[in-house]
């Protein structure tokens, strides 16, 4: 190997993990004798495992609430519980935001 050993960079995790969950549709949409619900439970099943870890390619990830910074504030105005703040967590490689649309 030419390239000496490191840390895989945001964008290189971000990649892994859509194209796995890329894989995991290619499997759940081609496999016979599923219903179309048997099917997508099947692929909310395998993304969910993947993010607890059970993939063995991939580790497990962490999920955890994003609120908008006025959120907590708000809520509390109107006395209505309010999500955990996670903005300075100083999680490393957090690939959330813009899923859905690199998908």
């Amino acid at each position: 190997m030419s390239e000496q050993a490191r840390e895989y960079t945001e964008d290189e995790v971000r990649d892994a993990f859509l194209a796995h969950v890329r894989d995991s549709i290619e499997y759940w949409h081609d496999l016979p004798d599923q219903t179309c619900r048997e099917r997508m439970r099947g692929l909310a099943f395998s993304i969910l495992s993947t993010l607890d870890g059970s993939a063995m390619d991939l580790p497990a990830f962490i999920v955890a609430p994003s609120p908008h910074p006025d959120d907590k504030a708000f809520h509390q105005e109107i006395g209505e519980n309010w999500w955990p703040e996670n903005h300075n967590a100083g999680v490393k490689a957090s690939i959330s935001g813009g899923l859905h649309e690199l998908l």
